[in-house]
């Protein structure tokens, strides 16, 4: 990566702001541990950490001006005081950088769920028409097959920024972000310019952090009035979702590009699942191609990301031959190889996406089971509904929690099974480990078993701490310890 470095006051010049003493700049953060002499140190408030609380370790490790809300204490260094320092980082963090996403083009991609998946479809079949592709998603960050990992789903905006120059100092012509309403509320892509978004769905998630359906749609408008904002070149958006016509009247003035995955529409783009093909309509023009990927819903995640490519200026007909080589993120109904078992592990934790989940993998005469969980410290009032849900569709219910943080784990089992009738639950679990651990037994007395709330995660959030948790690991000993006990008998 290059050596970045900027006068504080040209940092400061979009706010109007002056300081007497003036210090080059040569690093900007927001955790005070990362800090090295010569850095800027942007103070944060977070959901458990406030940044104020460590001004003095930052000045320590060789911060040499502080940007914060309020007044911190700290002589000797410049203090620049902001009402919103959040807001103030992404605009920061892009001026020091050059403005990366200036130097290519970025697709965001946003909607409740199949965000993650719309993102790496769409990288994917970038790179596999010849662009030099960067990704930013929940599954980490991608430039060009090298991989990073990330800490949000959209990281914070002076991380985003840094991500951004190094795949522009690596050659990147082409970004796919992954974005949260929590990042647009929370400015982590302020500063980006977009070249386009997509919108793949809204249903009932987040609502307590958005009070509301209409403000968490709102909240996802916010990316399509960034694109109108850059002059971008599209908006992708799903004619099957009412809450689109939100973001179209967001992105004022932005062409549209419509996708659907009903053969009858009139939309440009549709992707019509047919089990083990897909027919994609281009413009008037249908193909039918193999498909490896699981679900109508899936075919959507791949209609939004063929109208992304629309927008890219890709040779729509020439990704055509990619579609059969695509594959689904890490814990996307992911299947478990173990010989002689049928387990999947998806990332569902909305009821949306676990009745998607619970859909796509139903079959005639064939009884599925599921471990099912919802997180602590989170949006209840989805609860009960993904109990009901998870009743609908399967033979059997092992109820369990994941990410507790300080949430009482039973309080969460109870809400998920208030409206599942007993015959239905096999078990219930406050430590997810041994829902694992049941769900491997019956996995191979032949049932058929999907693991969802957790997807692609390693880490289980418990009170503050972070604790390492590897499902797919656990599984595959537990089924290995129970496979040796029968060979034994």
């Amino acid at each position: 990566m290059n050596h970045q470095h900027k006068l504080l006051s040209d940092l400061l010049s979009p706010f109007q702001l002056t300081t007497e003493e003036n210090p080059v700049i040569t690093s900007i953060e927001t955790d005070s541990r990362k800090v090295k002499p010569g850095s800027l140190f942007i103070c944060i408030r977070g959901y458990t950490v406030d940044g104020h609380q460590y001004v003095q370790e930052a000045k320590d490790n060789g911060a040499v001006a502080i940007l914060a809300e309020k007044q911190v204490g700290v002589v000797g260094i410049p203090t620049i005081l902001l009402p919103d320092t959040k807001q103030a980082a992404g605009k920061i963090a892009d001026f020091f950088y050059d403005h990366p996403s200036q130097k290519m083009r970025v697709y965001g991609i946003t909607g409740t769920n199949g965000k993650t998946t719309t993102t790496q479809l769409s990288y994917d079949l970038f790179r596999a028409a010849g662009r030099r592709t960067g990704m930013i998603s929940t599954v980490g960050a991608l430039i060009d097959g090298q991989r990073f990992e990330t800490p949000n789903t959209t990281p914070e905006a002076v991380i985003l920024h840094r991500l951004l120059h190094e795949m522009v100092n690596n050659g990147v012509t082409d970004c796919m972000l992954e974005v949260s309403s929590h990042a647009l509320v929370e400015g982590r892509v302020e500063g980006v310019s977009f070249h386009a978004a997509a919108f793949t769905n809204l249903s009932h998630d987040h609502l307590d952090y958005h009070q509301s359906m209409e403000e968490y749609a709102e909240a996802k408008g916010m990316l399509f009035q960034q694109v109108a904002r850059n002059d971008g070149k599209g908006l992708v958006l799903n004619e099957e979702d009412a809450a689109s016509h939100v973001m179209e009247r967001a992105g004022t003035n932005v062409p549209v590009t419509w996708y659907s995955t009903k053969i009858e529409s009139e939309a440009s783009i549709v992707v019509e699942w047919r089990e083990e093909s897909v027919n994609v309509r281009i413009d008037g023009t249908t193909t039918e191609v193999p498909i490896a990927l699981l679900g109508n819903f899936n075919a959507a995640n791949l209609a939004a990301a063929i109208g992304l490519m629309k927008t890219g200026e890709v040779n729509m007909y020439e990704l055509i031959r990619h579609i059969p080589s695509l594959r689904l993120p890490k814990g996307r109904l992911e299947r478990l190889s173990f010989e002689g078992t049928e387990i999947y592990i998806d990332y569902a934790h909305t009821p949306d996406g676990l009745r998607k989940c619970l859909e796509a993998l139903s079959v005639s005469n064939e009884a599925l089971y599921v471990v099912l969980s919802a997180a602590g410290e989170r949006d209840r009032t989805k609860r009960q509904e993904m109990g009901r849900i998870a009743a609908q569709y399967c033979a059997g219910i092992i109820v369990t929690v994941h990410d507790t943080r300080r949430e009482d784990p039973r309080q969460i089992i109870d809400e998920l099974s208030v409206d599942i009738s007993s015959d239905k639950i096999i078990s219930c679990h406050v430590d997810r480990k041994n829902a694992l651990l049941a769900a491997a037994e019956i996995a191979l007395e032949g049932k058929r078993v999907v693991i969802v709330g957790k997807g692609h995660e390693e880490i289980e959030r418990i009170g503050t701490e972070g604790v390492p948790f590897n499902e797919t690991k656990i599984l595959l000993a537990e089924l290995g310890r129970l496979k040796g006990k029968e060979s034994a008998i």
